[in-house]
């Protein structure tokens, strides 16, 4: 049955975590959607949780292949018109697709919206704003690739149509899987647009614990290294449109890995980003400052049509 969401959920030994990701989205306020767990190899009590649903999820079980192959997966599988990615140590706002159904129906169907995220630990009582329901605040830009603000990426805050998804790559295409899956997939959608950026309300909770993939520097780092491959061979979706946009998106988080492998007594890792990487980090320096002498876009307030 087609759904104007399906929400995909990629999860490896997260016992103590999906039930909560998953009532997240059960508990939302907007009721048109699916979701599509996709259980990569869990070796804990992962599907035991998951099997506890029956038919209010839809599961998937693969052998472990990495997150960017799981997604890839639910996608696959998805019926929906968009694809609402949300990792399995993460939250949904009660209000975050009734936010995503308004920007759709007032915005014209935008291919690509990007959700606000607020982080909390894992043992920190998570609280919801304050919310005006018939208020969002939103950027427009031509596509994500032109946005002139900065964000921190995560999976759970991207949303994109099917279609736009499947123009980036084939999501069944897995030879080449990157850690950094949702910087890779930004890579390679950042080109269609328009894209719509969430300012408020919050739609994503981002939980910060201990065992969080973002905290494996050198694989996030390897990922790094794949993505500027992909660049300088013009092997991202549109070949060698946009390099230079591609260049300084590379930039930001690349200069941050670096840092992080200092940080970790990794120099031979930080040199080898930084000399495979400074086109990058230089593209990104000049954006920077080139958006802090010119005006950045203006804020867009949406309320619902009478």
């Amino acid at each position: 049955m087609k759904v104007l969401f399906s929400v995909v959920i990629a999860a490896y030994n997260r016992e103590k975590l999906i039930r909560q990701t998953i009532d997240s989205v059960l508990s939302q306020t907007f009721k048109d959607y699916e979701i599509i767990v996709v259980d990569d190899g869990s070796t804990d009590k992962t599907k035991d949780i998951l099997q506890s649903y029956g038919t209010h999820i839809n599961t998937v079980y693969q052998v472990n292949q990495g997150p960017e192959v799981a997604y890839r997966t639910g996608a696959s599988l998805a019926s929906g018109e968009y694809l609402a990615f949300l990792d399995s140590d993460d939250l949904f706002l009660p209000y975050a697709l009734e936010t995503y159904d308004k920007i759709i129906r007032l915005l014209d169907s935008p291919p690509i919206i990007m959700g606000a995220m607020k982080r909390f630990w894992q043992d920190q009582d998570l609280q919801a704003d304050e919310v005006d329901a018939d208020v969002v605040e939103v950027l427009k830009y031509r596509d994500y690739l032109s946005k002139d603000v900065s964000i921190g990426l995560a999976q759970s805050r991207i949303v994109m149509q099917k279609l736009t998804f499947e123009k980036a790559y084939d999501p069944a295409d897995i030879a080449n899987p990157c850690y950094m899956n949702d910087y890779n997939l930004m890579l390679q959608v950042g080109i269609f647009g328009p894209c719509v950026i969430v300012k408020r309300p919050t739609t994503v909770a981002y939980r910060q614990h201990e065992s969080q993939g973002s905290l494996k520097v050198e694989k996030m780092a390897q990922g790094a290294l794949s993505m500027i491959h992909m660049v300088q061979k013009g092997q991202c979706s549109g070949g060698r449109t946009r390099s230079y946009a591609r260049y300084a998106y590379l930039g930001g988080p690349l200069f941050e890995w670096i840092r992080k492998a200092f940080r970790i007594h990794q120099p031979r890792l930080a040199i080898r980003l930084l000399i495979s990487g400074w086109p990058m980090v230089a593209a990104a320096v000049l954006r920077k400052l080139w958006f802090r002498i010119r005006k950045t876009s203006p804020l867009i307030l949406l309320k619902n049509k009478d």
